[in-house]
């Protein structure tokens, strides 16, 4: 009877989760990113909803110059803030780094494309197909 019992619950909890998942439309965004011409070789994308838009903030990895939000990271339709950091420089085992001295990774975009950032708005379409957008920051 105890078997039987936590069988339905394993059931009406996946039906439930499944049914969770498949009532938001994600769209996938993938590009590249530039920094004076250059890919940016090590960065995150972040993706931050505006007010009234119900959406997680979404990130992802720059990796080689290329980003890409896929399969759960894709973004449901609305209207986002777009911020962009990128790092160079290895990073130190936090072991390795002595009091007062850099972990070794350093961000060296201007602000002006993560805090502040000015960035134009990604806007997301429910319906649509994958949405491809390339920054190039200069």
């Amino acid at each position: 009877m105890r078997n039987k019992l936590s069988l339905i619950f394993a059931v009406i909890l996946l039906v439930g989760c499944s049914q969770g998942e498949s009532s938001v439309e994600l769209i996938p965004v993938s590009g590249t990113v530039t920094y004076q011409g250059k890919p940016v070789r090590d960065g995150v994308i972040r993706l931050a909803p505006d007010k009234g838009v119900q959406a997680p903030v979404k990130t992802t990895n720059i990796i080689n110059g290329e980003y890409s939000f896929t399969d759960r990271s894709a973004v449901a339709a609305g209207t986002y803030q777009v911020e962009i950091t990128a790092f160079r420089g290895e990073e130190k085992a936090p072991l390795d780094v002595k009091p007062g001295e850099s972990s070794g990774r350093e961000q060296f975009l201007p602000a002006e494309y993560n805090k502040k950032t000015t960035i134009e708005k990604l806007m997301v379409k429910s319906g649509g197909d994958e949405i491809k957008k390339d920054y190039s920051l200069k």
